[in-house]
């Protein structure tokens, strides 16, 4: 039973309390309890008074304890909810925290990737903002309140024990009852079941849809602005559709629960009466006992609430990132230096590997790089080329299979000084909201490395490189997709610069030209000399500048050669590369067109 409950998630947020602000957790149960206790305690001064009025003693006593107990219930309630407010910000800053560490934790992405945990981390990631529910802070008010009330009912079932043993039981029995008649037990359970998380994701999508920037244009050009207003309206309407049949009263149990209600209380008031009546209930105890019998009533209204449900859902959440940063974070770490790595080669051997819940992206791959060479790696889209790109950064592992670098499988070698050893710029680069240095040399580095890098990538008189690349700053500037891409190329020339032995280029040059491309990346094959590059691209007149071409299909390497050697083979890359050529064409003199083989 106490594992059962050890389980709940109702148990992991108050856990988390405990954990988040240890002295603040003591205070805001010590006043939930003591604030539980008062209607019983006022109960019992308005018993002392009416005893002493009709005995004529003294009513200093009891008037003083009426008095403290009223005063207590004013005073304790604001002081509550300003500890109830503290401890819920303290709260969910460490939740915030904690989720911030088990991302990062990790040496790979795999957690973030895995669609088993999708749910998890958006709820994680957006509980405190207003979404589901009130941000935390609020919600500790909430959840309080129905704790007292049900503390409140249990104190009076307590007093109404000194009048009649059974008196408690019966009073209490009755609107316990009415919890599993009308299933209010389990609301908070309904609450959050997949349907509802679900439900939730795709409200908070068309949410971000509407409101948020990147989709600004299409929705305006597309005249979708209306059709993503309704998908919220109708998405988040049927989130609360879910939410009310999970909470609304099972009417037909109604008349039922009125029915235990009403016996149980009129026993125990009858009783009252009656030893009342015949003079063994004085006036006083009279009314603490008609008091309490009404007080126990409470036990039907208090108890644990749709908002605890909310506010738990994210600590539930985040003990299952935990797992998830446990399983990922068991790949091998390594120790081996990665000083002057990679000497001769870096060999993919027989790699396996698959993304979570996915089919298989690489099979039996095998492929042999020469260290101080180039590489370019082409294939349709899904072919593994960005995999490829990953697994070298150990953002993931083959499931079989080995990357050897010089003979040392990479997984014996340092995570953090392997990746000092490696650059990479990514299709999907970050653009940092920091100065043109700072991106371009996140950790630092000499102002003549970083102008030097933004030269080799096209990059000069881009912006002073103490300027902010974000219009959200005061004096800040944005710059364009194009001059954007030259910033994360001149990041990895810096890179170089600093150390780095290695360049993984994933499409590096997507929004610029055809021949913005091919003159680029002559740059940066100058600037890289010596180094291990790998391009990934499907720009032919990139392409044909490495030293040696990798076509991928199917999770395999069909062709290996030179440009050359490759056109000569008449496969699959001549194939694809004579598509592409017939895209670039011009007029000649006499306005026939001519198609330009070389792409540039």
């Amino acid at each position: 039973m106490i594992e059962r409950l050890r389980r709940r998630p109702e148990w992991g947020f108050f856990g988390a309390l405990r954990v988040a602000a240890p002295g603040l957790s003591v205070a805001w149960w010590a006043l939930l309890v003591l604030r539980g206790l008062l209607p019983a305690l006022l109960a019992l001064a308005t018993g002392a008074l009416v005893g002493a009025v009709t005995r004529g003693a003294s009513l200093a006593g009891p008037l003083t304890f009426a008095g403290a107990s009223l005063v207590a219930l004013q005073v304790l309630t604001p002081i509550h909810q300003a500890v109830s407010a503290n401890l819920g910000d303290r709260t969910a800053c460490w939740m915030n925290d904690r989720l911030l560490v088990l991302c990062n934790r990790p040496t790979g992405i795999g957690h973030l990737e895995d669609p088993r945990y999708t749910e998890d981390l958006t709820v994680a990631r957006d509980f405190d903002l207003g979404m589901t529910g009130p941000p935390l802070s609020v919600s500790m008010d909430f959840i309080v309140t129905g704790l007292i009330t049900l503390v409140a009912g249990a104190a009076s079932a307590v007093v109404l024990f000194a009048f009649a043993w059974w008196a408690p039981f019966v009073l209490a029995g009755g609107w316990i009852s009415t919890h599993w008649m009308l299933k209010e037990s389990g609301v908070w359970r309904d609450r959050n079941t997949p349907e509802v998380r679900a439900a939730q994701r795709h409200a908070d999508y068309a949410y971000r849809l509407a409101v948020d920037p990147p989709a600004a244009k299409e929705l305006r050009l597309f005249g979708l602005g209306d059709w993503a207003v309704s998908r919220f309206a109708e998405r988040r309407r049927f989130l609360h559709d879910l939410q009310y049949d999970a909470t609304k009263l099972r009417e037909r149990s109604v008349i039922g629960c009125l029915a235990v209600v009403l016996a149980a209380n009129g026993v125990v008031f009858w009783f009252v009466a009656q030893q009342a009546t015949d003079g063994r209930l004085s006036v006083g105890a009279a009314v603490v006992f008609l008091q309490a019998s009404i007080g126990t009533s409470a036990i039907a209204f208090g108890g644990l609430s749709w908002v605890l449900d909310g506010s738990a859902a994210p600590v539930a959440a985040i003990k299952r990132l935990e797992a998830a940063a446990d399983e990922y974070g068991t790949a091998a770490r390594g120790t081996a230096p990665a000083d002057g790595l990679p000497r001769d080669e870096i060999r993919f051997r027989d790699v396996q590997f698959a993304y979570p819940g996915g089919a298989p992206v690489l099979e039996g791959f095998d492929l042999t790089i020469p260290a101080g060479t180039s590489m370019a790696i082409v294939g349709v889209n899904g072919a593994g080329k960005t995999t490829l790109a990953k697994l070298l950064c150990r953002l993931y592992d083959p499931q079989s299979g080995s990357i050897e670098v010089d003979g040392a499988d990479l997984r014996t070698i340092d995570v953090e000084a392997w990746r000092a050893r490696l650059t990479a710029v990514f299709q999907d680069f970050v653009r940092y909201e920091r100065s043109l240095a700072d991106n371009v040399a996140p950790h630092g580095a000499p102002t003549a490395d970083i102008a030097a890098a933004l030269a080799a990538a096209g990059g000069t008189g881009l912006a002073d490189l103490d300027t902010i690349l974000s219009r959200a700053y005061e004096h800040g500037v944005d710059l364009s997709g194009g001059q954007w891409q030259r910033v994360a190329l001149a990041r990895a020339l810096c890179a170089v610069r600093l150390g780095a032995g290695v360049v993984l280029l994933d499409e590096p040059t997507a929004q610029l030209d055809v021949r913005g491309e091919s003159e680029i990346f002559d740059r940066v094959l100058t600037a890289t000399s010596g180094c291990t590059t790998i391009l990934v691209s499907h720009r032919f007149s990139t392409v044909r500048l490495a030293d040696r071409i990798c076509v991928v299909e199917h999770g395999r390497v069909v062709e290996l050669g030179s440009h050359d050697e490759l056109m000569a083979l008449g496969g699959r890359y001549r194939t694809m590369f004579d598509l592409q050529a017939s895209r670039f064409t011009e007029l000649d003199d006499e306005g026939q067109e001519v198609v330009h083989d070389t792409l540039v």
